[in-house]
Order: C-alpha cells, then structure tokens, then sequence
C-alpha cells in the first residue's frame, strides 16, 4: 500500500466499461479497495473482493430520473460508508454520480476515457472532464478533444 493512499474505489458500467477496469489489476492488488458496478450477467471474478451492485439503468427508460436520483443517495451512502481515497472510473452512467458526490465529499477523481472513445469523447467524459482530477485517455487523437488530458495509453 502506498504512502497516503487508504482506499481506492472503483466504478463502472457493466460490459465493456467493467472488463475495461479489470485491466487495473495491478493497482488493485496494491490497495484496498472496491468495485461498484451494475447488476447484469456480465461478471468479472478477479477484482476487488467487496462490490456495490447498483440496478441498471437506461437514459430512454421512462422510469430514468427517479432511479437516477435514487442513485445520487446510494453513491452517497456507499461514499460514506466506504471513504475510499480516490474514485478511478471508466464510465459511464453509474459513474456520473459516484464523481459529482466523491468531488463533493473531497475525494479525488480518476476518469479513463474508453478505449471505444478513438475520435469521439463519450457523454460522460464530456460530464466529469472539468471536475476530474486526473482525465486520461487512450488514444492521441482524444488530447485534442480533452486538451487538459494525459494520454494513458490502452489498458488492453
């Protein structure tokens, strides 16, 4: 464990967003930590022992805005709880709240732009880029729309 650094928590959407983060085993080997991400039959076995399953949720879904509020109070609930450190996310929805909250609360804020994202950021980059404190991306094209980045390389 590094000096300074207590707990790392790490969000992410189920799928591609969740196997994205596993690639961070090496960080979470170092830390204690835990894993936020949604409940779906896509599973990673390998990371972080303790995890938060928060529903999934769709923007077009008509039921949407009072989940994702429902969200904000978790994300605060699990913040508090929990303390971590630092968020390090990959996206997407399930972490827009777990930024807006841990940035409130003092805690820093990692994002990882997807490796999907080659040309175009995607809509919560867009979101959390401003109020991260470390915004990284995976391909070089991306520094010039998130000129405030660091370019990170593929995680893959």
């Amino acid at each position: 464990m590094k000096k300074g650094v207590k707990k790392i928590a790490f969000v992410a959407s189920s799928g591609g967003h969740l196997e994205e983060i596993s690639r961070l085993k090496e960080i979470e080997g170092m830390y204690d930590c835990f894993l936020v991400t949604e409940k779906s039959d896509f599973e990673i076995k390998d990371f972080c022992e303790k995890r938060y399953l928060v529903p999934m949720m769709n923007r077009k879904q008509i039921t949407f805005f009072p989940k994702f509020i429902w969200l904000f109070f978790k994300t605060l609930s699990i913040l508090l709880k929990e303390k971590p450190d630092f968020i390090i996310t990959t996206g997407a929805l399930v972490a827009y709240p777990f930024c807006v909250v841990g940035k409130l609360l003092g805690i820093k804020v990692v994002y990882v732009e997807s490796f999907a994202r080659v040309t175009e950021p995607s809509l919560t980059g867009k979101l959390v880029y401003n109020m991260s404190d470390l915004f990284m991306v995976q391909w070089e094209d991306m520094l010039e729309k998130y000129p405030k980045s660091m370019l990170g390389g593929g995680i893959f």
